[in-house]
């Protein structure tokens, strides 16, 4: 029932006072006057109030909390009123950046929320970090109009040297608008949007590693413009080691064989000659016989591609290796030719239907529409595939997890016909992102990720996690950040940060080599990305508890007062008790 909020450590705090008591109360109880018991209880009452003053006790009280209203910036009157006019016993209290409201209290901190009972939210909400405040989560979000401005962006990741990047998203404005992507060198990519809502996609190539500032630009008829600084993390070309398995030489693998090569990538081709003859090509790679697929040969490549024919003729043996080696993290890119082959049930653990369009119209990276041949195949809604390539609503390539490794697929055929007509860019968009995302992933013994979303504001928390069999030793800069281990997940851990001033940063783990850059905005800029996302933050937050108790146990202090006063009645008795 109490507790104690001691001005010095309690074991000292109460050393020091009994001492001082003990000492005044022995040479009391030696003077030869009246009044010994009164004097003793003076004395008591001496020892408690300077207790009372230095360890600053409380005691645990319970209220009951008022529903309360909360207004955020941009709300709207009339919903206030209506709900006020239905419920008009409902506390009223508003953000500091929040209009001014009949009856309404000025919150004055985020800390403040914990001690409201929070019924609604009214406007633009309150950040994702503010919910970890609240004493409970059960509550109705009235969200604001949509700001205007850049409301989705989707930056993809990881990006490399000559890969073709796509930003996609949405933004919402009240004229016809022009939206450009400028890089380094100048003006790359734009598009013209309506009035309204609209999607958006612009695309780049960025020709070198590290970190850039590339800038959306918004330029509407009337003459309004804004910009955005938008950070580009760029990695090396990751250099991979990959094998194909061919029954026979075809022109696709031909050619993704050749474009690959010519980015260094370590490239070993097996072709069938007959049934225990084999032939080999080799690029930017010492020669070697792979004659079976045993495990020493699979866990020293990060990529596999394997046609049906092959994957039907290898043996019992040669498919167990394969899975373990998927287990451990190989990276493999099924080659399907045929939707009706067995092997496809095998590798593609989802429900599959035989699809009547077996030719598809589809833009890539560029503006040109590509007609190409595709395998009459469409996949189940699950959420085990992670789509690469969509035409509307049907998965065209991606890939799913198999242990620590990835199973790719591509139903678009006969790609290489983008690049004959020149369009390495398309070509590219094709296999690239798809390859990348399958091949087996760096070595590491962590994990590290960003979990706050961009973007991110100085003096503001960032909350990342990490995945380690033990507890790693995490850095912002050179600042140590504290972590904690999932109750539930062993190895998963936890940890906040704070943004430092606008640019670049770095977290790493000490113990290895594993680090995460990332980009801290001016407070000016994607205000409207930052309100939109804040406020699908709050209607997903919205009534997921069931805590729906109103009495909330909170500890009140004891009046210092009381304690001062005490003491100084207690040291005048002791005072005028010789005089009297």
């Amino acid at each position: 029932m109490l507790s104690f909020n001691p001005l010095f450590p309690l074991s000292i705090a109460i050393i020091i006072v009994f001492s001082l008591v003990s000492f005044f109360g022995y040479r009391e109880f030696r003077r030869k006057l009246k009044f010994l018991a009164l004097r003793g209880i003076a004395l008591s009452f001496v020892l408690v109030s300077l207790l009372g003053i230095i360890l600053q006790p409380t005691y645990l009280s319970e209220r009951i909390l008022v529903p309360t209203l909360l207004l955020t910036r941009n709300y709207q009157k009339s919903k206030v009123d209506s709900i006020l006019h239905a419920n008009s016993k409902l506390k009223v209290i508003r953000t500091e950046d929040a209009l001014s409201y009949s009856g309404s209290s000025t919150l004055r901190s985020w800390q403040d929320l914990s001690s409201e009972n929070i019924s609604y939210i009214i406007g633009q909400g309150i950040p994702e970090y503010a919910f970890d405040l609240l004493r409970n989560k059960d509550f109705q979000f009235i969200p604001a109009a949509t700001p205007q401005g850049i409301t989705r962006l989707i930056i993809p990741a990881p990006i490399f040297i000559n890969d073709r990047v796509q930003i996609k998203g949405s933004f919402n404005s009240t004229e016809k608008t022009k939206l450009k992507l400028l890089g380094p060198g100048g003006a790359i990519d734009s598009t013209n949007l309506d009035i309204g809502e609209s999607s958006f996609s612009l695309s780049f190539t960025p020709k070198r590693a590290g970190n850039s500032i590339y800038s959306l630009v918004s330029e509407g008829i009337r003459g309004s413009t804004s910009t955005e600084r938008l950070p580009v993390e760029v990695s090396p070309t990751k250099r991979l080691r990959v094998l194909f398995i061919q029954k026979f030489p075809t022109a696709e693998v031909r050619f993704l064989k050749n474009f690959l090569s010519e980015k260094h990538h370590q490239i070993a081709v097996r072709y069938q000659v007959s049934k225990n003859n084999f032939t080999y090509e080799f690029d930017n790679l010492p020669q070697e016989k792979i004659d079976n697929l045993h495990s020493d040969i699979l866990n020293s490549y990060d990529l596999l591609f394997i046609d049906q024919k092959s994957y039907n003729e290898i043996s019992t043996q040669e498919r167990g290796d394969l899975k373990k080696s998927i287990n451990k993290g190989l990276g493999v890119i099924f080659l399907l030719h045929d939707a009706k082959e067995k092997a496809i049930s095998e590798f593609l653990p989802v429900k599959t239907t035989v699809s009547s369009k077996d030719t598809i119209h589809i833009r890539l990276s560029s503006s040109l529409l590509n007609v190409l041949p595709a395998l009459p195949i469409e996949l189940a809604n699950d959420p085990s595939i992670v789509p690469i390539t969509k035409n509307k609503n049907r998965i065209l390539s991606g890939y799913f997890y198999s242990g620590l490794g990835k199973i790719g697929f591509q139903f678009i055929q006969e790609t290489f016909r983008i690049g004959l007509e020149g369009n390495i860019d398309d070509y590219s968009f094709a296999w690239t992102p798809l390859i990348n995302n399958t091949a087996r992933p760096k070595e590491s013994n962590f994990k590290l990720k960003l979990v706050t979303a961009f973007p991110i504001y100085t003096n503001e928390p960032i909350d990342l996690t990490t995945i380690s069999s033990r507890q790693p030793s995490l850095y912002a800069e050179s600042v140590m950040i504290p972590l904690k281990e999932n109750a539930f997940v062993e190895g998963h851990w936890t940890g906040r940060s704070w943004a430092g001033k606008s640019g670049w940063h770095q977290l790493y783990i000490k113990q290895d080599s594993t680090q995460l850059n990332y980009f801290v905005s001016d407070s000016s800029e994607w205000r409207a990305l930052r309100i939109s996302n804040q406020m699908k933050s709050n209607q997903v937050y919205q009534n997921i508890s069931i805590d729906k108790s109103n009495e909330v146990s909170h500890q009140v202090p004891f009046p210092k007062l009381v304690f001062y006063f005490i003491f100084l009645f207690s040291s005048a008795f002791l005072w005028l008790a010789p005089k009297i």
